[in-house]
């Protein structure tokens, strides 16, 4: 049961979003357009403040929802609180509300009801997940696909479909392949090929679901596929939705996963001027992250405080208290660090990669190299001319412990990389890897992912495949669900050239 458990976490770990097989539309399909998925002006007014995080006002203009439209908006809406909020108050309640559409009777000759039925399912999936209930978060996955297949069975020409079809084919397409046979047993098969081309059929469309269907597209760009386009097509939608509350939050988080910074801290400050609506102290831990990445210690002590004070989720949580003991250390306060990093091992769970990250660096008994520490965190927010200094200030004795060496070269390689000195970075990648051996350390297997990204680059797709295949193979690292997941979607990608 743990290794479904762990593939349902795989399964849903792309996105944290409650929005979201293979075939585009044919020139000889005629579509219904009158059968096709559109609200009524009411309910789209609705939706769209949903998509605006505007959720008390949706509950007013919704109290009751009756047709299967206004259930969709009413189901996001409280899928969506409860996903930046983690608010176990509300949970019981909007899980009633999800039991009560479930018990909703569906007509199968109706794509629109199917369709809700699919949604919902895929929303709770997520909330579940969340939650930590990773079986019924299975089991709503496994549901939504069926019900997904069903529709595409019966109504080929059913565009909405493929918003959540496409979502659902390039996570499952990426899911690592050591958990092939939990899928092989669920029957459940995913492509990120007819994904991408799904999202693509909606997204560019007249489709109400098509703003959806391009935040979608975006994430999977930026965050699982690792390319610029991503937050590119953020800006994009930004261009033409700049006071988007959703948009912003997460145009922001997408820009500081592509290391930009200070782009992703004006989308914040943008989100803070939209003060109607749901209130996202998630947004808070995000501008704490940002100020560490700046250097400036106390501003971001502050701002993780204020999202340890305000948020009612336990995500990031432990985290956040590392990162506060982290910014004492880095300041050069080592008892306020020191007191810091033991409250924060009993504080919090393990669920998120940041948090098993920052329980793995609880547990060292050595603190973190600070020099090193501020360079790799100056890099991940793009100041690259403050990470240049601070690595060209570290001397040979300063790294005396292999680790300690490991992480040196792999910071040489990353910030080459960034500056595009490719000679450099493969260099540095592969000193990296020579030092690391068979060590727990995620430095390795991501510089075998970033030099399989490089080669893949200058056209070589046989060892980019190798470098892939050989970042998998690295066991036991923090990491490894979504280093896993982006070589295998990688590789993925490279057999359909």
């Amino acid at each position: 049961m743990n290794d479904i458990k762990k593939a349902a976490i795989l399964v849903c770990l792309f996105l944290f979003l409650s929005i979201l097989v293979p075939h585009v539309f044919s020139k000889e399909i005629s579509l219904p357009s009158e059968s096709q998925w559109a609200f009524d002006e009411e309910t789209h007014k609705a939706y769209l403040l949903t998509l605006n995080l505007q959720l008390e006002e949706v509950h007013r203009l919704l109290p009751n929802p009756e047709t299967t439209h206004q259930h969709y908006v009413a189901a996001l809406a409280e899928a969506l609180e409860l996903l930046i909020t983690e608010d176990k108050e509300k949970f019981s309640e909007y899980e009633d509300h999800f039991t009560a559409r479930l018990d909703r009777k569906t007509k199968t000759n109706i794509p629109d009801d199917m369709f809700l039925q699919a949604e919902i399912r895929m929303q709770w999936a997520f909330v579940y997940l969340k939650f930590g209930h990773e079986f019924d978060a299975a089991l709503n996955l496994r549901e939504a696909y069926l019900t997904i297949a069903e529709i595409k069975r019966k109504f080929p020409w059913f565009l909405a479909v493929k918003k959540t079809s496409g979502l659902l084919e390039v996570m499952i397409g990426s899911v690592p392949r050591k958990y092939n046979w939990v899928l092989n047993l669920l029957n459940m098969e995913g492509s990120t090929k007819a994904g991408f081309e799904e999202l693509e059929s909606i997204r560019k469309s007249d489709s109400h679901l098509a703003f959806e269907a391009q935040l979608i597209h975006a994430l999977i760009q930026g965050f699982l596929l690792q390319t610029g386009e991503g937050i590119l097509e953020l800006k994009n939608v930004l261009g033409t939705h700049p006071k988007n509350r959703l948009a912003l939050f997460l145009g922001s988080a997408l820009a500081m996963k592509n290391a930009q910074s200070e782009l992703a801290l004006s989308m914040l400050d943008s989100l803070h001027k939209q003060s109607e609506g749901l209130s996202i102290y998630f947004a808070d831990y995000l501008r704490a992250e940002i100020y560490l990445h700046k250097g400036e210690y106390l501003n971001s002590i502050s701002s993780y405080r204020w999202f340890i004070n305000n948020y009612r989720g336990q995500n990031c949580i432990k985290d956040a208290h590392y990162k506060i003991g982290l910014c004492y250390w880095l300041n050069g306060n080592t008892n306020d660090a020191q007191a810091t990093f033991k409250v924060a091992k009993s504080l919090g769970r393990e669920a998120s990669e940041a948090d098993k990250h920052a329980a793995r660096c609880l547990a060292e008994t050595e603190l973190p190299h600070i020099q090193l520490t501020k360079a790799r965190y100056a890099m991940d927010g793009g100041y690259y001319e403050q990470a240049t200094q601070i690595l060209e200030s570290i001397q040979t004795k300063d790294i005396p412990t292999r680790r300690d060496q490991v992480e040196y070269n792999y910071r040489k390689g990353r910030l080459a990389h960034k500056l595009n000195d490719i000679p450099d970075a493969k260099r540095y990648y592969l000193e990296s890897v020579a030092i690391n051996g068979d060590e727990p350390w995620y430095f390795a297997p991501n510089a075998c992912l970033q030099l399989g990204y490089i080669v893949w680059e200058e056209g070589n797709l046989p060892l980019a495949t190798n470098y892939f295949n050989k970042a998998m193979a690295y066991n036991k690292h923090e990491y490894k669900n979504s280093i896993d997941s982006k070589a295998k979607s990688a590789i993925a990608q490279i057999k359909r050239k």
